[in-house]
């Protein structure tokens, strides 16, 4: 009698997930739970931000995974209930064998006073829409592009997002009457970056006339002053603001038997395996993605929460799932690293990176700014939403 794989969440961790299950496994029942009937490629928002990109050019529907073997219920995952395996959802109670969950994670912009109200989410394909239209009209004045708090998902997202912008304006003649800032709470652009390569970031930034505050955490959003106000006193006054919110673990893994830090659930780091709160370890649950709590080798900070690295998760989840259903030993492992992951500097060029955040001492490598990054970047695009869909 085959056994059921139950994937939480359609991103790019759990449609990985259900690819290469698909794949290896027969006579198996495979099923993908998403609140949403779409597959948002979230790397591509900054294109979108800057009229690059259009929704339709980015989105995938999930029930096109059906055609590969994975059935796909569209229901919102209300809880976890390991000790019964079982989930509850909108749709109704759903048994598994294995379990991988890949919800991402929740975000709460209402965590900062204002931020509702006046600022656009980049992270949120509709407020993205709005924005792209809002810049469209935008001539002159003051961009914040601000990070509510630590940890969130994308960490260079912020960075092409204004990288982007000044690229943008430049091109329609306006840059000279715009003033672009970001601000981030990160002790540095890239903090498992050496000092020579944050130098360089820095460097960048300066070039493009981009202002950029770090160590600077935000407490509010005053809508009716316009004003972005630091929890040190300092106030930036603006006239458009870009906030990349608050991130949290899924409100589903709340309350349940899962292991759980600061709402992300933990995880062994190299089987994904998720930890229970009454036992060492679940052999049938997992937890990848952004939703797994994962930290870098000394445990000082939460390790970056990168697309590319949910893709080397679910790979090493679903090919350990489909050694367990044959009879053998799992064998895969995931290393905490992972290269080829490029981040836009302007329209034609981006630099390609390198991180192993599980070294005893966690490394980056970034390139310069090449049109080679840009064109990794955009084949990826389109490798992803054509093939995986």
């Amino acid at each position: 009698m085959g056994k059921t794989i139950l994937i939480l969440g359609g991103g790019i961790g759990g449609t990985a997930a259900a690819n290469v299950l698909s794949k290896l496994l027969k006579n198996h029942q495979i099923i993908l739970v998403d609140r949403e009937e779409y597959h948002l490629f979230r790397p591509s928002l900054p294109l979108l931000l800057v009229n690059l990109r259009h929704p339709h050019q980015i989105v995938r529907r999930l029930t096109d995974l059906e055609k590969k073997g994975v059935k796909f219920i569209q229901a919102e995952v209300n809880k976890v209930m390991p000790q019964r395996q079982q989930v509850e959802t909108t749709q109704g109670l759903l048994n598994y064998d294995y379990l991988i969950v890949a919800l991402g994670a929740d975000q709460h912009p209402e965590t900062v006073p204002g931020q509702i109200e006046a600022a656009f989410n980049p992270y949120n394909l509709q407020d993205a829409c709005r924005l792209q239209q809002e810049l469209q009209f935008f001539k002159s004045g003051r961009i914040i592009v601000f990070i509510a708090a630590l940890p969130y998902t994308g960490p260079y997202g912020p960075y092409e997002f204004i990288c982007l912008l000044d690229t943008y304006f430049r091109k329609r003649g306006v840059r000279n009457q715009i003033q672009l800032t970001l601000i981030t709470p990160e002790p540095a652009l890239f903090p498992l970056a050496s000092r020579k390569i944050n130098y360089k970031l820095a460097k960048l930034m300066t070039k493009k006339q981009i202002q950029v505050y770090t160590n600077a955490q935000v407490l509010a959003l005053d809508h009716l002053k316009n004003e972005l106000v630091l929890t040190d006193g300092r106030i930036f006054p603006g006239d458009l603001f870009i906030g990349i919110p608050t991130h949290r673990g899924s409100k589903a893994l709340q309350h349940t038997s899962l292991a759980l830090e600061q709402s992300w659930c933990l995880v062994d780091p190299h089987t994904l395996a998720a930890e229970l709160i009454s036992t060492e370890a679940a052999d049938n649950i997992y937890c990848i993605g952004d939703a797994a709590g994962l930290k870098v080798a000394d445990g000082s900070r939460w390790a970056p929460k990168i697309g590319i690295f949910a893709h080397y998760q679910a790979e090493v989840v679903a090919r350990n799932i489909a050694l367990k259903l044959s009879g053998k030993t799992p064998q895969f492992r995931y290393q905490g690293k992972g290269a080829g992951v490029a981040m836009i500097t302007d329209y034609n060029h981006a630099s390609l990176l390198s991180i192993n955040y599980y070294a005893s001492q966690p490394r980056t490598f970034l390139l310069p700014p090449m049109s080679i990054g840009w064109l990794v970047k955009t084949a990826f695009e389109k490798y992803w939403l054509n093939c995986w869909f």
